[in-house]
């Protein structure tokens, strides 16, 4: 199981963000939940994104003016502090962060001349964190081996 990442995002954003998600959704080990592609036909929106923000690793807020007048992200940023997940806010325009999410360091993408070196710092971060997780799991695997020779030489 790879880095769960949920994007949260007003749809009138889509065309700027994909710029963003792409190289992320092409790395192996990272699964991007983006309603506009995830979402099947017939399936239930509101259960999926609850179930999507509970299982992600990553809850990814785009942030605009668009996102702070959509209802959506709204719910999607309340149902990801109520999960206590890892919300990184990525600044597409100058609309500021508030409410709960004002105390939370961000990626800045509405300054083009720091551009370049936060979308470093942002890929940078993903990276540590797939490591991060892909240890965790090994760690979890190396343990039930070791359980299992104990059992096993017990017998």
């Amino acid at each position: 199981m790879g880095l769960e990442i949920f994007i949260s995002y007003s749809s009138i954003d889509l065309n700027t963000i994909e710029t963003i998600i792409k190289p992320l959704k092409e790395q192996e080990g990272v699964n991007i939940f983006c309603a506009e592609y995830s979402l099947n036909p017939g399936q239930k929106i509101s259960n999926t994104i609850i179930q999507k923000i509970s299982n992600s690793d990553l809850f990814m807020l785009f942030h605009s003016a668009n996102a702070s007048d959509s209802s959506y992200v709204q719910q999607e940023i309340g149902i990801a502090k109520a999960n206590n997940k890892t919300i990184i806010p990525i600044l597409l325009d100058s609309t500021s962060l508030d409410g709960m999410l004002e105390d939370i360091n961000y990626i800045n993408l509405s300054d083009p001349d720091k551009r370049d070196q936060e979308m470093s710092r942002f890929y940078h971060y993903i990276s540590a964190k797939k490591q991060s997780k892909k240890k965790t799991q090994l760690l979890g695997v190396l343990g039930f081996l070791a359980i299992g020779i104990m059992i096993l030489s017990e017998k």
